[in-house]
């Protein structure tokens, strides 16, 4: 290894969902191998991921208005000063925004990796001129690269393609006793047919969660019976519930909650994630590392992850289309048990998080000298 390296990272906060966990296991590996690390944002629902793993917290209030913004780029720019800061690392606009302002409030030059966790973003209009992509912009996906060059007008040199990676240990190849105590586990048959769902419960990204209880009301009383389990929270749990009453969906359809996501995956048929947008998704690679097969919407990731009627299956990002390619995946039993072996082995042999961690160290190596 080089010198040790000093990353800050700069998020909106310790929020629920992928964005966290990306940021949290890459410091924890970070520090295992030497180097420091600190994490700045406003506290979030799952600023416990942080705390128990005794990340460095800097309070700041990313989420905040101009004034807000300001104040947090001063607090920045004293933090690299004493800390001798080799990189910023950012995490969607206001960030990168502060990372920027806090150079020029420092007078240094700290170059800027700027992460793109969700693409197709709004680039119209004043989001063009608040848009700032870092000195480098750091993809997960060949869809999220393509966007960030031709949409969002970055120079292709300063992109970097590093996917996401998984910690293949950590998702083992279900086998038929880990499905059978994963079932127990949630109350569910041997002969049920159960479709997952793990990440936000919040139209606003949009994850398009809605879709999942339509898919259980098109499936009706038909054996075998289907059971559509729901992993996460969010602020669309009120509305998912008075769905599931008024449609007399209690049967077929739960909201878990927060879970680990192993058990889930492992007692399930297929992970549905029927998003509007996406940048890599690391749910889907965790569940394909299990050797559950997927359905996604083409999203960012999608390419890289899914040979189709392989390893899963894809649609448009459109409602029908989801529906229809779902009840016909959960209709299929045999073709969901050949899908299996292939989904384990595709993330196994390609998306590593050992690939990654190595990649990104090499990118803050390059950018911080």
């Amino acid at each position: 290894m080089a010198r040790p390296l000093s990353i800050l990272h700069l998020t909106a906060g310790s929020d629920a969902g992928g964005l966290s966990r990306y940021i949290h296991d890459m410091c924890v590996a970070m520090r295992a191998e030497g180097h420091t690390v600190a994490v700045a944002g406003q506290r979030g629902a799952w600023h416990w991921l942080f705390e128990q793993a005794g990340l460095p917290w800097i309070e700041l209030p990313l989420k905040g208005g101009p004034l807000a913004l300001w104040k947090s780029a001063g607090a920045v720019a004293e933090y690299v000063k004493a800390n001798k800061v080799d990189v910023i690392h950012t995490h969607y606009r206001r960030p990168t925004l502060v990372g920027r302002l806090a150079n020029r409030r420092g007078k240094t030059a700290v170059p800027i990796l700027y992460t793109v966790h969700l693409s197709d973003l709004t680039l119209s209009g004043p989001m063009r001129w608040l848009s700032d992509f870092g000195d480098k912009t750091h993809v997960a996906s060949t869809e999220a690269k393509a966007w960030v060059i031709e949409q969002a007008r970055v120079p292709a040199d300063r992109v970097a393609l590093i996917p996401h990676g998984v910690h293949v240990d950590q998702w083992p190849v279900t086998t038929p006793e880990m499905r059978a105590a994963a079932r127990a586990k949630f109350g569910l048959g041997e002969s049920d047919r159960v479709a997952v769902y793990v990440g936000r419960l919040d139209q606003r990204h949009p994850k398009n969660c809605p879709w999942l209880l339509d898919i259980a009301a098109a499936w009706g009383n038909k054996t075998p019976a289907i059971r559509v389990l729901l992993a996460g929270e969010g602020p669309d749990e009120p509305m998912l519930n008075a769905r599931i009453a008024g449609e007399g969906l209690g049967e077929r359809v739960r909201l878990l909650g927060h879970q680990e996501p192993l058990s889930v995956y492992q007692a399930a048929d297929v992970l549905l994630l029927p998003s509007g947008r996406e940048g890599f998704s690391l749910v889907c690679a965790e569940a394909m590392c299990t050797g559950l097969p997927v359905l996604r919407t083409r999203t960012s990731g999608t390419a890289d992850l899914i040979v189709e009627g392989v390893n899963g299956r894809a649609t448009a990002v459109e409602h029908e289309a989801f529906v229809k390619a779902a009840l016909e995946m959960l209709v299929d039993e045999a073709g969901l048990a050949v899908m299996r072996a292939p989904a384990a082995a595709w993330i196994r042999e390609r998306f590593t998080f050992q690939k990654q961690l190595k990649s990104t160290v090499e990118l803050y190596e390059m950018l911080g000298r």
